[in-house]
């Protein structure tokens, strides 16, 4: 029997896969894009981005922004009756 890892990214490999469509270059405005505090975002992950990505729990959730952290931004996100922050990179966010 072989152990099973538990990683960061362990389990990802349909999440983290993007459609044939949207595979390549990365858009410099995901990266330059702006949210202001109070915000509905939508956390949609760009795999092709390591920096900056939110753990795994989180991808799909929505949330809204609660305050700017150097080029990140943090999001109130419910999870599990509990409110937690979530620090992203705006290539990894969508607004609702």
């Amino acid at each position: 029997m072989v152990k099973r890892t538990h990683g960061l990214r362990g389990g990802t490999r349909r999440k983290l896969s993007k459609p044939v469509r949207e595979r390549g270059k990365i858009k410099i405005r995901a990266h330059l894009q702006t949210f202001n505090i109070g915000d509905n975002v939508h956390i949609k992950v760009d795999s092709a981005v390591q920096k900056g990505m939110p753990f795994k729990r989180f991808f799909g959730k929505q949330g809204k922004v609660i305050e700017q952290r150097g080029n990140a931004y943090v999001i109130s996100v419910k999870e599990g009756g509990k409110t937690k922050s979530v620090i992203c990179a705006p290539v990894h966010l969508r607004k609702l």
